[in-house]
């Protein structure tokens, strides 16, 4: 289902990357266009595959990469102006060779105007241990009223739903605002963080409001699912308004690091009102590691994920503030020291500013991130940092080539390519409507990524027992090892394995092995 204008797409790309390896700062990197979400006016939604893509992709067990789009597919919801239909989202599935399909559209009830399962998803799918896909709705379900309302649609709080790799739907939960509703006394809402699998299977995930409401805050919430969609809210956040000032509005989901805590950030709220990053235990412990003020010299207001790198720092950027009030790059231990390792900047020549998303590291070591403006074309960038700090720019998108607006994680495919989602433009149809939104992917000659183990559970076994893995870039093991032995395995997603445990009693590391490398855990499994 690609665009038939690629093949002059694909000239005029080779034309616009020579003009930008000219410009100083470029490394030669090629960015492409994976898909473009078009326009066919002879569907409801005017988008049937779905149309501004917010959230990052994220690799399945199978290879092909997985997302969620904002907008279209095969609904019927009301458009954001009167009289439009715009769809209410969707979960699709593309291959690294560009074929794409939509798994799971999401559907409209215009007999009491509801979107009963959900609409607008803004945060990734996540594949738990089951190989199945989880994620949230910003908004939908349809439980109450006290969520705001858009479109004329009842009851945005947003909801949880899970999807097998065929399409099948099933509705976990429904969010019904600080107030709560049944059995929850409060609950969250509006959720836009990718929820993240813990040590136990279960997945943790963070709502941006939500949570006591009447008696204020309604700052946002961490809560648990499980996979068969037993609920949790687990942390209430407070702002700037309770005893522990613990941040507001948590826009990213949650990191698990390699100790056992989930690390987050909030884009308000705190000590000064600016944000922060927080520390949380898996029974729901919150320590503030950061608090941001208003024109903070560290930054202020992050927004992105943080992520673990292989030196056992966790680094993250901030929307704003930074020596010119456009954002920074920051790194802090896993016990809270924070250091501030890059300044962007609106300058002249710069590499891009306000960056919305997360870092993630490559193969290579580096750091890599996206900004949503700036750069040699004004409209964004993919850059790259080391751990240190120093900035390269990798490249600069073209709205008719590549998409723009990136507010996304970039994602690192087992072939060593980095991919992203871009949620304006990609180009104009041949009735001249342009594009909304579209899958790119940077060929920067990255190797293929070695498999990153975060923790495992439990610690021991008898052999034949099952120990579940989690960590990342998984897809492609061809074996994995317990005390030097070899095991059989199943990859349940990119970030999950299980493993049965062999006849080799003692104790060892767990060892898994891609076409990236080998990489042995840092703890030991005993095999009794």
């Amino acid at each position: 289902m690609k665009s038939t204008r690629n093949g002059k797409l694909r000239t005029l790309s080779t034309l616009l990357l020579f003009m930008t390896m000219m410009r100083p700062g470029f490394v030669q990197a090629q960015l492409s266009e994976l898909y473009a979400f078009q326009y066919d006016a002879n569907t409801i939604s005017n988008y049937p595959d779905g149309e501004t893509p917010i959230a990052e992709l994220i690799q399945g067990a199978d290879g092909n990469y997985y997302t969620t789009t904002n907008a279209g597919g095969a609904g019927a919801c009301p458009g954001v102006d009167e009289g439009t239909i715009s769809g209410c989202g969707a979960v699709v599935k593309i291959t690294p060779s560009g074929a794409f399909s939509v798994l799971y559209s999401f559907p409209y009830d215009s007999s009491n105007n509801t979107a009963p399962n959900g609409l607008n998803p803004q945060a990734a799918v996540v594949q738990a241990k089951d190989g199945n896909f989880y994620g949230t709705t910003t908004g939908g379900g349809g439980s109450s009223d006290i969520c705001p309302t858009a479109s004329g649609i009842v009851g945005e709080c947003g909801t949880i739903f899970k999807v097998t790799p065929k399409g099948k739907f099933t509705l976990l939960h429904v969010f019904c605002g600080g107030n709560g509703c049944g059995s929850l006394p409060t609950d969250g809402a509006s959720p836009t963080g990718r929820m993240t699998v813990g040590p136990s299977g279960i997945l943790y995930g963070t709502t941006q409001s939500g949570g006591v409401y009447n008696g204020f805050y309604n700052q946002g919430t961490v809560f648990t699912v499980s996979t068969s969609g037993v609920y949790k809210v687990l942390h209430v956040f407070t702002g700037n308004q309770g005893p522990t000032v613990d941040g507001a509005n948590p826009v990213a989901g949650l990191t698990l690091a390699s100790n056992g805590n989930f690390y987050g950030t909030t884009e308000a709220g705190g000590t000064f009102g600016y944000g922060t990053i927080f520390k949380m235990t898996p029974s729901g412990t919150v320590t503030v590691l950061q608090s941001f003020a208003n024109n903070d010299p560290n930054g202020m207001m992050p927004k992105g994920a943080l992520v673990e790198a292989s030196n056992g720092n966790l680094y993250g950027t901030c929307y704003g503030g930074g020596a010119n009030s456009r954002g920074t790059a920051f790194r802090i231990s896993l016990s809270g020291k924070f250091q501030k390792i890059y300044d962007f900047t609106a300058a002249t020549g710069n590499l891009g500013y306000d960056p919305a998303a997360g870092l993630i590291q490559a193969s290579d070591g580096n750091l890599y991130g996206t900004t949503a403006f700036g750069g040699p074309d004004a409209l964004g960038t993919i850059y790259q940092l080391t751990l240190d700090g120093t900035a390269t720019l990798m490249a600069s998108f073209v709205p008719s080539t590549t998409g723009f607006f990136a507010t996304d994680q970039l994602l690192q495919g087992s072939d060593g390519r980095l991919y992203l989602t871009l949620q304006y433009n990609g180009g104009s149809n041949p009735d001249g409507v342009q594009d909304q939104g579209a899958i790119s992917v940077l060929n920067a000659g990255l190797a293929a990524p070695a498999p990153i183990i975060v923790t495992f559970s439990p610690t021991k076994g008898n052999p034949g027992s099952k120990v579940t893995i989690l960590g990342g870039e998984f897809v492609g093991t061809t074996e994995v090892t317990i005390n030097g032995a070899s095991a059989f395995f199943v990859v349940d997603g990119s970030g999950v394995i299980t493993a049965t445990v062999p006849n080799a009693p003692g104790t060892g590391q767990i060892g898994i092995t891609n076409a990236g490398g080998t990489t042995t855990s840092t703890k030991n499994f005993t095999i009794l």
